[in-house]
Order: C-alpha cells, then structure tokens, then sequence
C-alpha cells in the first residue's frame, strides 16, 4: 500500500481493512498472526496512529483500530494530537455534523482547546460550520468536502435554514392539479372503468412536474411523495395499490412505485355513488327491478365491470 511502512505496520493496516467499519482489536490481531511479538504491534499501531493510517475507538471497554481510507490518510497523517482528535470525530459524523457540546464530550477535551482546534482545522480548510434547520441556534461542524444531509438542511423545501412556503403550496397545487386531470374522464357525465389502471405514481408525478420546468430544482421521487403525503392528509387525494397482474405476490410491493394517487372529488357533491354508473345512469329514477330498465340487464354496468 505504502513503502514508508515496515512490514508489521503494513501487515496490521491491511488487516484493519479487511476488518472494515468493525474494526480489529489487538487480539483480534494476535489470533489471526500469533507469530507477531506483542511489543512490535504495540509500536507499529503507535506508529499508524501517529501518521493517521488507522484511528482508535472504544467498544464496550475495549480498543478498536479501523483503517482509514487512501484519500483520508493525507489530510489525518498532517495533523498532530489535539487537532487529529477533533478531526477525526468531526469525520466520523459523516454528513449529519456534530454539535461543539457533542463535540466536548466524545473527546473529552477543554471547550478552549476545541475552539483553538476549531479554528486551526478552518483556517486548513478541512472542516466547515453549518447550521440545521432542526435546531437553528446550534453551529456544527462536518468534512470540507461533504454534503449535508436532508435531516440538517431541510431538502428543498428550506432556503437559508427557512420554509419556503410559497414554493411548497405552488408545488402541491401543481400535483394535486396533475391528479385530478388524471382520475376523472373530461366529460362529467362519464365515468372511469373499474379496471381502469391510468392513475398516476410517485414518479410520474415527478415527470410531470420536472417536464414541465414547474420546479427549478431537481427533485427526488421521495421529495414528490412528501408533497403527495400532504395532500393525502389535507383529505384531497387517495393513496392506493396500483393495479398488477395475476402472479403480483404481496412480497413485491417493496416500493412507493406500487402506490397510485386518485383526486377525491370536491366536498360538495362527494358521493361514493358517483364512482359506479347509477351515479351518472339518466334513466336511474325509471330503473326498476323486473322493469324494462334494470339492474340485472344495465348495459352501463357491464361496461363499467368490463364483463
């Protein structure tokens, strides 16, 4: 991997990777190379710390040395003590950041240190502070190079740790709009089949809205159901399976690509009737049972159940 490593630091890096986010404790090492003098691991684990080719954490009371990855190894091998450790905890927080109180605690270090620590790692452009849309007072801090996740920056609903509300209602209409247009025939006298199977996903909804260059920002399926999930709870769409084909098992339905969105019509003339042909029949006030118009002969009803 390295020529700068002697034989056992080499040995007991490649080890640590084939342990991968686990990790490999001293005994783990010994087991697996019993012939390795305890004294010569001892200093070449000192020595991988010290360059920044491994790092150290405790589990359940015990030491656990995980490799660090070749793109990593440069920025961590050029900071010494303090700053390694701060970095090194500021990394393992991934793109969720930590807060400085978090920060204090899981180092142990004196607040004066951290800040000094802080400032060091800016000025190296290896750290950035940001600020959560969940708790806007508190100042994190994550890798240069990562991007903040959605918990922290809110998605694209957020501009400047603040709810576009504007942007939001416009988005949901534009759905909602899109829905309606597909559950319901042109025609009000008319009706949808039972069978009939054009409600929209999901991700055709987010076709729509991305085709139509409704939104200037990419959004993701997930961010589309959000906005759909609202007008399910608002009461102004219904969620439902889609429909599938005859071997369709309840197993494949892993994903919200199964789930179609049908408008629910408006409040006033809300009727379940209105979904089957009687709804809409001009001769229902004359269907009789055993009359010239009825039930058991309704050629409506036949197209509708597709018989």
């Amino acid at each position: 991997m390295a020529t700068n490593l002697t034989p056992l630091e080499e040995l007991f890096y490649q080890e640590c990777l084939k342990a991968g986010n686990n990790g490999l404790t001293s005994t783990d090492f010994s087991g697996i190379h019993p012939d390795s003098p305890v004294m010569d691991t001892a200093i070449a684990m000192n020595s991988l710390l010290g360059r920044g080719f491994i790092e150290v954490f405790q589990v359940r009371g015990e030491q656990v040395y995980k490799a660090l990855k070749k793109e990593e190894i440069g920025k961590a091998g050029a900071l010494q003590g303090e700053e390694q450790v701060v970095y090194n905890t500021i990394r393992a927080s991934g793109n969720e950041g930590i807060w400085t109180k978090h920060l204090k605690s899981k180092t142990n270090l004196h607040e004066a240190v951290i800040k000094r620590c802080l400032r060091a790692l800016e000025q190296k452009a290896l750290v950035k502070a940001i600020k959560s849309v969940k708790h806007p007072t508190r100042k994190l801090y994550m890798l240069m190079e990562l991007t903040p996740s959605v918990e922290v920056t809110g998605g694209p609903w957020f501009t400047d740790q603040e709810l576009d509300v504007d942007f939001v209602e416009q988005l949901t209409n534009q759905c909602y709009k899109y829905i309606l247009m597909k559950s319901f025939p042109r025609d009000a006298s008319c009706i949808f089949t039972s069978t009939h199977s054009a409600y929209p996903s999901a991700a055709m909804v987010r076709k729509y809205i991305m085709d139509k260059r409704i939104s200037q920002v990419d959004l993701s399926v997930d961010d589309i159901t959000m906005l759909l999930d609202v007008l399910v709870y608002d009461g102004k769409v219904e969620r439902f399976i889609a429909q599938v084909d005859e071997d369709w098992d309840d197993e494949d339905m892993d994903t919200d690509s199964d789930w179609v969105y049908k408008a629910v019509r408006d409040k006033k003339a809300e009727s379940a009737w209105q979904d089957c042909p009687c709804g809409v029949c001009p001769v229902a006030d004359f269907c009789t049972e055993g009359g010239p118009v009825n039930p058991a002969g309704c050629n409506y009803y036949n197209k509708w159940l597709d018989f």
